[in-house]
Protein backbone atom coordinates (compact mmCIF):
# COMPACT_ATOMS: atom_id res chain seq x y z
CA UNK A 1 0.00 0.00 0.00
CA UNK A 2 2.76 2.47 0.93
CA UNK A 3 4.74 1.52 -2.19
CA UNK A 4 1.66 2.16 -4.34
CA UNK A 5 1.11 5.56 -2.73
CA UNK A 6 4.78 6.41 -3.28
CA UNK A 7 4.57 5.50 -6.96
CA UNK A 8 1.36 7.49 -7.32
CA UNK A 9 3.00 10.54 -5.73
CA UNK A 10 6.04 10.27 -8.01
CA UNK A 11 3.77 9.93 -11.06
CA UNK A 12 1.75 12.97 -9.96
CA UNK A 13 4.91 15.04 -9.54
CA UNK A 14 6.21 13.95 -12.96
CA UNK A 15 2.92 14.81 -14.69
CA UNK A 16 2.76 18.20 -12.95
CA UNK A 17 6.35 18.98 -13.94
CA UNK A 18 5.62 18.03 -17.56
CA UNK A 19 2.55 20.26 -17.65
CA UNK A 20 4.40 23.21 -16.13
CA UNK A 21 7.32 22.74 -18.52
CA UNK A 22 5.04 22.81 -21.59
CA UNK A 23 2.87 25.81 -20.73
CA UNK A 24 3.46 29.33 -21.94
CA UNK A 25 5.03 28.60 -25.33
CA UNK A 26 4.59 31.09 -28.16
CA UNK A 27 2.73 28.53 -30.30
CA UNK A 28 0.48 26.83 -27.78
CA UNK A 29 0.58 23.07 -28.19
CA UNK A 30 -2.81 21.39 -27.90
CA UNK A 31 -3.25 17.85 -26.62
CA UNK A 32 -5.80 15.60 -28.29
CA UNK A 33 -8.13 13.54 -26.16
CA UNK A 34 -6.83 9.92 -26.27
CA UNK A 35 -7.78 7.63 -29.15
CA UNK A 36 -8.52 4.24 -27.57
CA UNK A 37 -8.11 1.46 -30.10
CA UNK A 38 -7.47 -2.14 -30.97
CA UNK A 39 -4.19 -2.58 -32.84
CA UNK A 40 -2.61 -5.05 -35.21
CA UNK A 41 -0.25 -7.62 -33.78
CA UNK A 42 -0.98 -10.27 -31.22
CA UNK A 43 -4.28 -9.15 -29.68
CA UNK A 44 -3.03 -5.61 -29.02
CA UNK A 45 -5.04 -2.70 -27.65
CA UNK A 46 -4.14 0.68 -26.21
CA UNK A 47 -4.15 4.35 -27.02
CA UNK A 48 -2.80 6.83 -29.51
CA UNK A 49 -1.93 10.17 -27.93
CA UNK A 50 -1.62 13.28 -30.04
CA UNK A 51 -0.27 16.82 -29.81
CA UNK A 52 -0.96 19.61 -32.31
CA UNK A 53 1.58 22.41 -32.68
CA UNK A 54 -0.04 25.17 -34.76
CA UNK A 55 2.14 27.22 -37.05
CA UNK A 56 4.04 29.26 -37.43
CA UNK A 57 6.46 27.39 -35.19
CA UNK A 58 9.76 25.56 -35.32
CA UNK A 59 7.75 22.56 -36.55
CA UNK A 60 5.37 24.09 -39.10
CA UNK A 61 5.01 27.07 -41.44
CA UNK A 62 2.32 29.76 -41.21
CA UNK A 63 -1.04 28.23 -42.11
CA UNK A 64 0.05 24.71 -41.12
CA UNK A 65 -0.15 22.57 -38.01
CA UNK A 66 2.23 19.80 -37.04
CA UNK A 67 0.56 16.84 -35.32
CA UNK A 68 2.64 14.28 -33.44
CA UNK A 69 1.15 10.89 -32.57
CA UNK A 70 2.50 8.20 -30.21
CA UNK A 71 1.15 4.74 -29.49
CA UNK A 72 1.09 2.93 -26.15
CA UNK A 73 -0.21 -0.62 -26.47
CA UNK A 74 -0.60 -3.78 -24.42
CA UNK A 75 -0.90 -7.37 -25.55
CA UNK A 76 -3.36 -9.87 -24.11
CA UNK A 77 -0.78 -12.59 -24.70
CA UNK A 78 2.15 -11.86 -22.34
CA UNK A 79 5.36 -13.64 -23.17
CA UNK A 80 4.45 -13.94 -26.84
CA UNK A 81 7.80 -12.37 -27.87
CA UNK A 82 6.09 -10.31 -30.50
CA UNK A 83 7.86 -7.38 -32.06
CA UNK A 84 5.18 -4.77 -31.40
CA UNK A 85 1.76 -3.37 -32.13
CA UNK A 86 0.69 -0.83 -34.74
CA UNK A 87 -2.26 1.07 -36.16
CA UNK A 88 -2.85 3.28 -39.15
CA UNK A 89 -4.02 6.55 -37.60
CA UNK A 90 -5.90 9.05 -39.74
CA UNK A 91 -5.99 12.72 -38.76
CA UNK A 92 -9.09 14.36 -40.27
CA UNK A 93 -9.33 18.14 -39.95
CA UNK A 94 -11.70 20.98 -40.78
CA UNK A 95 -10.95 24.70 -40.64
CA UNK A 96 -14.00 26.15 -38.88
CA UNK A 97 -13.37 29.65 -40.29
CA UNK A 98 -12.75 28.85 -43.98
CA UNK A 99 -14.45 25.47 -44.44
CA UNK A 100 -11.25 23.89 -45.80
CA UNK A 101 -10.80 20.25 -44.81
CA UNK A 102 -8.57 17.26 -45.36
CA UNK A 103 -7.03 14.17 -43.87
CA UNK A 104 -3.72 12.37 -43.71
CA UNK A 105 -2.75 8.93 -42.43
CA UNK A 106 0.38 7.54 -40.81
CA UNK A 107 1.45 4.35 -39.05
CA UNK A 108 1.80 4.58 -35.26
CA UNK A 109 3.74 1.87 -33.40
CA UNK A 110 4.34 0.87 -29.81
CA UNK A 111 5.68 -2.04 -27.81
CA UNK A 112 3.34 -4.86 -26.77
CA UNK A 113 3.92 -4.43 -23.04
CA UNK A 114 2.98 -0.79 -22.42
CA UNK A 115 6.05 0.79 -24.00
CA UNK A 116 5.30 4.08 -25.75
CA UNK A 117 6.50 4.12 -29.34
CA UNK A 118 8.36 6.92 -31.12
CA UNK A 119 6.51 10.07 -32.16
CA UNK A 120 5.23 10.09 -35.73
CA UNK A 121 4.57 13.51 -37.24
CA UNK A 122 2.26 14.76 -39.97
CA UNK A 123 1.75 18.28 -41.36
CA UNK A 124 -1.78 19.57 -41.88
CA UNK A 125 -2.16 22.35 -44.52
CA UNK A 126 -5.13 23.87 -42.68
CA UNK A 127 -4.66 27.54 -43.54
CA UNK A 128 -5.11 30.13 -40.80
CA UNK A 129 -8.12 29.86 -38.49
CA UNK A 130 -9.77 27.67 -35.88
CA UNK A 131 -9.25 23.99 -36.68
CA UNK A 132 -11.10 20.95 -35.39
CA UNK A 133 -9.21 17.66 -35.79
CA UNK A 134 -10.01 14.01 -35.08
CA UNK A 135 -7.70 10.99 -34.82
CA UNK A 136 -9.26 7.67 -35.83
CA UNK A 137 -7.97 4.16 -36.50
CA UNK A 138 -10.84 2.77 -38.61
CA UNK A 139 -11.55 0.06 -39.60
CA UNK A 140 -10.25 -1.13 -36.22
CA UNK A 141 -12.60 -0.76 -33.26
CA UNK A 142 -11.74 2.59 -31.62
CA UNK A 143 -12.94 5.68 -29.78
CA UNK A 144 -11.58 8.73 -31.66
CA UNK A 145 -9.52 11.49 -30.10
CA UNK A 146 -10.26 15.15 -30.80
CA UNK A 147 -8.70 18.59 -30.48
CA UNK A 148 -9.49 22.16 -31.46
CA UNK A 149 -6.71 24.69 -32.00
CA UNK A 150 -5.98 27.95 -33.83
CA UNK A 151 -3.45 28.27 -36.66
CA UNK A 152 -2.04 31.78 -37.09
CA UNK A 153 -1.46 33.33 -40.55
CA UNK A 154 2.07 34.54 -39.75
Amino acid sequence: MIATLGRTAVLGIAVTAALVATTGTASAATTFSPTYTLATGWTCAGEVSGTAIPGPSDYSAPGEAAVYLRGTFWSATPGSHQSGCSVTATVTWRNLDTGASGSTATVVVGGPFGETGPATGVLLPTGPGRVEATVSTAPLLHHPGQATFTVDPA
